[in-house]
């Protein structure tokens, strides 16, 4: 999902996903980088259609659950699902590029204050209905009433309807990543739907989802999968596929199975299972960087991590290198990184305090704590167990037992959102934010959601001055000072970034799609067989 006057947050600039603006798009926790198993999950059967021109199966491993919030919705499978229904009023790529979708332009006033969106002709809701300002400035006030995802500072962006097709937002200060959080993340919901009810949740077992997306819901079957038809009136045509199917399969070698037998157009897969399609000539793979930055998190709020000198020592028995080697198998897979910033984004610095490991100080510094410690990581990803694994072997070097404990991703989810949550001293996780810092302060500052319970008021100032300040320079500096403020902070340790494996079959063209975080295709109306 988001960035620049322009950036993505997934995808954003996330990369608009993220792109540019700061704010507009939330931390999205999401699984490492491929195909993931469980050791409790089982297959979803589900529709097992053979892929043929009009129907594009794509294998997931995980479910959205029956109900979802368009407006609220930050894991990967609630995403893609709205990607697939909604629109938002444009997108923003990771290289900064603009694809205007519901909207035809953005255009900023002289002074920065204000953003005016200009709708495209003609615009239609699945049902027929017309989509107007009207509903673009219901999405973003609804939006307001439930996060302050499109806040600067303290106060909120005021959208103002100027008439049918055209919509001011109005911005309490400058802000450079105002775009950006305007943008991507954005699913614009219909009014004449949900303005009469108490929220937008969506139960995908009843209800007859309207929306303004390249493909309208047909089927959903809890556990195994989700099935689209094409969106007849979508603002950018028809899709090349009449029918879009997720299926959901947890464990990777039924998946495999599934791929290898047919039933399957596209998989996301994790490195060690890249040989068993590199040398087949039915597939092609494809490796993306979708930014995603995975972490370890030392909690602050057990009584065994309230001791600043203790993290430290737990971070100096760490080998970041040892533990993305173990988690992603071969270094042509992943990046190390020393920031909350991937390492390819422009205001990345490792001009940080690093924590190489140093086994000597490690003991050191924890010979007076905790010998136990309690981890907490999703358990449907093999990457994260991985990790797990490492950082227990590394840990007992200096003398601490680690105990392990994977957990559903609803679980995970809810613990992350618990403020003053005690329940694991080292939590594992990774996000994919935007391309433009300030979307990044939705991990640290307190006036964001603050998902690492961080609480420091120089980070708050670092991060309000760096949104508020046009000239690049300085904004380097002042994101410098940020990133070495955190990792001074030894509670968070960076490992890098990781790269996605997509395995598709031969006749599958994803070019004009794009390949992008979250959502794994960027534009599902331009996805096609060759």
């Amino acid at each position: 999902m988001k960035k620049k006057w322009t950036a993505v947050f997934s995808v954003l600039a996330l990369s608009l996903a993220l792109a540019s603006c700061g704010g507009a798009k939330k931390a999205t926790e999401t699984k490492a980088g491929g195909a993931e198993t469980t050791a409790a999950g089982t297959a979803a059967t589900g529709e097992k259609t053979s892929s043929g021109t009009d129907t594009f199966t794509y294998i997931i491993d995980g479910d959205t659950g029956n109900t979802v919030n368009p407006l609220t919705a930050d894991d990967r499978y609630g995403l893609m699902t709205m990607h697939a229904l909604f629109a938002p009023p444009y997108h923003i790529y990771n290289d900064g590029t603009v694809d205007y979708i519901l909207a035809e332009s953005m255009t900023p006033s002289e002074d920065g204050l204000t953003l005016t969106m200009k709708l495209k002709e003609g615009l239609k809701w699945s049902d027929g209905e017309p989509l107007t300002a009207d509903d673009i400035v219901y999405t973003y006030e609804e939006i307001n009433k439930l996060t302050k995802n499109l806040y600067i500072g303290d106060q909120p962006i005021t959208p103002e309807k100027k008439d049918d097709t055209t919509i001011l937002f109005h911005l309490p200060s400058v802000s450079t990543s105002a775009m950006e959080m305007l943008s991507d993340e954005i699913s614009i919901i219909p009014k004449h739907i949900y303005g009469s009810k108490e929220n937008a949740d969506i139960s995908l077992l009843e209800d007859k989802v309207v929306g303004c997306g390249p493909y309208t819901l047909e089927e959903y079957k809890t556990g195994e999968y989700l099935k689209f038809k094409a969106n007849p009136n979508y603002v950018k045509g028809k899709p090349y596929i009449d029918t879009l199917i997720y299926r959901i399969i947890e464990k990777a070698d039924t998946a495999t199975l599934a791929m290898q037998s047919g039933e399957a157009d596209a998989l996301v897969i994790s490195p060690d299972q890249v040989a068993q399609y590199k040398d087949n000539d039915a597939f092609t793979l494809t490796n993306y960087s979708e930014g995603r930055v995975p972490y370890i998190r030392l909690n602050v709020n057990t009584d065994a991590m309230k001791d600043k000198n203790y993290r430290e020592g737990v971070l100096y028995a760490l080998n970041r290198d040892e533990i993305m080697k173990a988690a992603y198998t071969d270094s042509d897979y992943y990046k190390l990184g020393y920031s909350f910033l991937p390492y390819d984004n422009k205001y990345y610095t490792d001009d940080v305090e690093k924590w190489d490991q140093d086994l000597t100080k490690a003991k050191e510094l924890t010979k007076s704590g905790a010998k136990s410690l309690k981890l907490g990581y999703i358990a449907s990803s093999t990457v994260l167990e991985r990790e797990a694994l490492a950082i227990q072997a590394e840990l007992k070097e200096v003398g601490i037992n680690v105990e392990l404990e994977g957990i559903t991703d609803v679980a995970y989810s809810k613990m992350y959102r618990e403020k003053g949550n005690k329940d694991y001293d080292i939590i594992l996780g990774g996000y994919v934010m935007g391309s433009d810092p300030d979307t990044f302060a939705s991990l640290f500052s307190t006036k964001k959601d603050n998902g690492l319970n961080y609480n420091s008021p120089e980070i708050d100032q670092l991060f309000e001055e760096g949104n508020a300040t046009l000239d690049d320079a300085k904004r380097v500096e002042i994101y410098n000072k940020a990133q070495k403020l955190v990792s001074e902070e030894a509670i968070y340790y960076p490992l890098g970034t990781n790269l996605r494996t997509l395995v598709t079959k031969k006749n599958v063209d994803p070019t004009e799609a794009k390949l992008v975080p979250i959502y794994t295709f960027g534009d599902l109306s331009k996805l096609k067989f060759k």
